[in-house]
């Protein structure tokens, strides 16, 4: 039972920093955001038993530390992105729980697309595909503030992309 409270409760703080991601202007506090979200989202699936997503998130984090740099010779290879959408793949696989473990198999290959972009339009436009991925592979797997968070998440991406995206144009 306290795995369970200590699993929803660091749910809940991931849903705070993954809402302020989405409304940041600038590229790196929207990573920085993520990072410290997605720790949290890897604690509550990881106690929740929800192995495919909590590894998958493992990998996530250590793409968005990697992208966050993408400025930088190094991290801008697009090496980096196919090596991760594999490496997503083959966890997949080797972690396969059930059939809903293709849900954040496909949420995190979009995720990982939508962060190798340099536009935050672009992130905000992939990443609202990447929620009823996670959201439904959550609700399954009893990580209800993280599907809470995906539903928060996906309001939080619809008005930064009319705050930042469509208002802008006009």
């Amino acid at each position: 039972m306290t795995e369970y409270i200590i699993a929803q409760i660091a749910g809940v703080l991931g849903i705070v920093f993954s809402l302020l991601s989405f409304q940041m202007k600038e590229r790196k506090k929207y990573m920085l955001c993520q990072i410290i979200a997605i720790v949290l989202f890897i604690i509550q699936l990881l106690l929740l038993g929800a192995i495919t997503g909590g590894v998958l998130d493992i990998i996530s984090l250590i793409r968005t530390v990697i992208f966050m740099f993408n400025n930088k010779k190094w991290a801008s290879s697009p090496v980096w992105l196919f090596a991760f959408i594999l490496a997503m793949i083959a966890v997949g696989v080797f972690t396969w729980q059930d059939l809903w473990s293709i849900l954040p198999i496909i949420g995190s290959i979009l995720s990982t697309v939508a962060q190798w972009m340099k536009k935050t339009k672009h992130i905000r436009a992939i990443s609202l595909a990447v929620g009823p991925c996670w959201l439904i592979y959550n609700l399954v797997h009893g990580a209800y503030s993280g599907a809470i968070n995906e539903v928060f998440a996906m309001t939080s991406i619809i008005i930064g992309i009319i705050r930042y995206d469509i208002k802008t144009k006009k």
